[in-house]
């Protein structure tokens, strides 16, 4: 009786053993899906034009760890210019970029393909502000007639669509090209009666004393200003890394919305030279237009706008149908669900 007594406990005692062995199991596999260990991390790198506030969904997803919980290794470069990066992702420097995605198309009608698989300024972030008090809200772009207006260097987007302001109200364009981060400075010397700048900027420009005489993301609604793009290559051997890398960018939308302060925080850090309170004005006023993406979705009509101003420009030289084709929405409408997972 002894004997049969020692046998069960033993055999308990093998099945307790091995039920906790299976727990432990299940436990450490769910855990290394969810967040690898830093030796199974796959490297990627990621090109980009320079640290641009608007690139906050990027940075967002890299500072909260939004990569390593997909299993990525994320390294950010600079490489000075929408052209250059998307030349080191045609090139296999980069696997990703970070630029105007109009330049994708154009790249298309040049035989070296590429897709544009996520938004991350969504809208024209671009609003003009001016010092002089007696410079009125420009309400109707005639009223642009007795000012000048700084902006980026042509062919950038911010110059492309203050051209297009002026002419639509039938006016010769007055536009003083300054280089990046010298538009404020134009705009204090009396160069320029309006700068048409972007955020941070436009919030250190109200601290300094300016105010915002129109506001484009009204005008234009959603359109693509930046996305993330990748060459067919990368899209044909590497779905998973392209599909993990867009939930990313997803997760750091929805907490730049669901956890603005905590946002703040991180691009307070990633931008430590910035007031905070201009860093807070900034990004909230990104959330409030939707120049942050809701979605990494890109909008037809966003795709659209974008791409019929390159066209209209005759930079792009395709119609609008075959522009299209750049755009790859299948990787971040997944990433929506992938998320809500």
């Amino acid at each position: 009786m002894n004997k049969n007594n020692q046998s069960l406990k033993y055999l308990l005692l093998l099945g307790l053993i091995a039920v906790l062995g299976i727990g432990v199991f299940i436990f450490y596999k769910n855990k290394s899906t969810q967040t690898p260990a830093n030796g199974n991390l796959q490297k990627i790198k990621v090109a980009q034009f320079a640290d641009v506030f608007l690139y906050m969904p990027l940075y967002i997803a890299k500072d909260k760890g939004f990569f390593e919980k997909q299993g990525l290794d994320v390294e950010i470069v600079s490489t000075g210019g929408d052209d250059k990066t998307y030349a080191a992702v045609i090139g296999g420097d980069a696997q990703f970029g970070i630029a105007d995605p109009t330049f994708v198309a154009i790249a298309r009608t040049k035989g070296q393909g590429g897709q544009v698989i996520a938004s991350i300024v969504n809208g024209v972030p671009f609003w003009g502000v001016a010092k002089r008090q007696d410079i009125p809200e420009i309400k109707d772009p005639k009223m642009l007639k007795d000012y000048s207006v700084a902006t980026f260097p042509s062919p950038s987007t911010a110059y492309i669509l203050q051209e297009d302001m002026f002419k639509k109200g039938g006016l010769k364009p007055n536009i003083k090209q300054a280089a990046f981060g010298t538009l404020l400075t134009q705009l204090e010397s009396g160069q320029v009666d309006i700068a048409l700048e972007l955020e941070p900027n436009v919030s250190t420009a109200i601290k300094q004393g300016a105010r915002i005489v129109y506001a484009m993301p009204e005008v234009y609604g959603d359109f693509s200003l930046t996305g993330v793009s990748v060459s067919d290559n990368m899209i044909q051997k590497n779905p998973e890394q392209v599909q993990k890398f867009v939930n990313a960018i997803e997760m750091a939308l929805v907490f730049a919305r669901e956890s603005t302060d905590e946002a703040i925080e991180i691009a307070a850090k990633r931008f430590p030279t910035l007031d905070k309170e201009i860093v807070a004005q900034a990004l909230r006023r990104m959330i409030e237009t939707n120049t942050l993406p809701r979605t990494t979705v890109i909008s037809p009509d966003a795709w659209d706008k974008a791409c019929n101003l390159r066209i209209n420009s005759g930079e792009l030289n395709t119609s609008i149908e075959e522009a299209r084709k750049t755009l790859n929405n299948s990787f971040s409408q997944k990433s929506i669900e992938e998320v809500k997972k």
